[in-house]
């Protein structure tokens, strides 16, 4: 499968976002080059083989054969991610990022592939109605460096925000009581109570519902319009809802009810 871009190159010459049309580029190396951070299961990380496994690599993996080229997974920092799939380093990112309208100044977006929200974890035994961030000013809360559900923390002042590099200390110090609970992501939550076997549970979902898409460099409407197609193939038939509840549990490819 190869798609035309004359007409759609010449177009974006135009633009102040100019350069060679990324499907063309994608076509002619024959390879997706793929940035993930492999450390956040269950949606990409390396398991006990070694091996990438996860929800967004297979997900890359089916939306390369989509494309009809190779998928080739970079790992990458989260400092890395995004300026390097700005700059063309990467062709696309999958890794939880989450649309918002900062991000789409500098990057263009697919359609939604996947929807989440914030969810706590919390002690079993926690007894204080934690169900908002509001109610958190004046106690402590975890977060994994790096992840968007932060930034929702840290517009309620008086929360006592603490940062993580290693996704599962934070969990463990809650258990320990040394803070009061964890944000995280819905679609994590189980999985990471579940992989930490410590007296840990589901907490109130928090928040807005975001809406999780693959990032692009800008000017590349063939790119855009094929990755689309390859990703409403994907949804039609079922796949993505089926790759979703393997990994997750749910159907994360339709927003949550309220």
């Amino acid at each position: 499968m190869r798609f035309p871009t004359a007409a759609l190159l010449a177009a974006s010459l135009l633009s102040p976002w100019a350069h060679a049309e990324l499907m063309d580029e994608v076509s002619d190396r024959n390879e997706l080059r793929i940035a993930i951070e492999a450390k956040m299961p269950p949606f990409n990380f390396r398991d006990t083989a070694g091996q990438l496994s996860g929800f967004e690599v297979e997900l890359g993996q089916m939306l390369a054969r989509e494309l009809d080229v190779n998928a080739s997974f970079v790992e990458v920092t989260a400092d890395d991610l995004l300026p390097g799939v700005q700059s063309g380093k990467y062709d696309i990112a999958l890794n939880q990022v989450a649309v918002s309208p900062e991000l789409e100044e500098r990057l263009d977006f697919s359609t939604p592939y996947s929807y989440t929200r914030a969810q706590l974890i919390v002690r079993r035994e926690e007894k204080r109605p934690l169900h908002s961030l509001e109610a958190f000013k004046g106690h402590s809360l975890g977060f994994v460096q790096g992840s968007s559900f932060a930034e929702q923390a840290k517009a309620v002042e008086g929360v006592d925000l603490r940062g993580y590099q290693d996704p599962a200390q934070p969990i463990k110090e809650v258990a320990d009581d040394q803070i009061d609970a964890v944000i995280s992501d819905r679609l994590l939550v189980p999985y990471a109570i579940r992989d930490s076997k410590l007296p840990v549970e589901e907490g109130a979902s928090i928040g807005p519902v975001l809406n999780l898409a693959i990032p692009f460099q800008k000017g590349s409407p063939a790119f855009h319009s094929a990755l689309d197609n390859a990703l409403q193939r994907i949804k039609a038939d079922g796949r993505l809802a089926e790759l979703s509840k393997k990994w997750f549990g749910v159907d994360a490819s339709e927003p949550p009810k309220p």
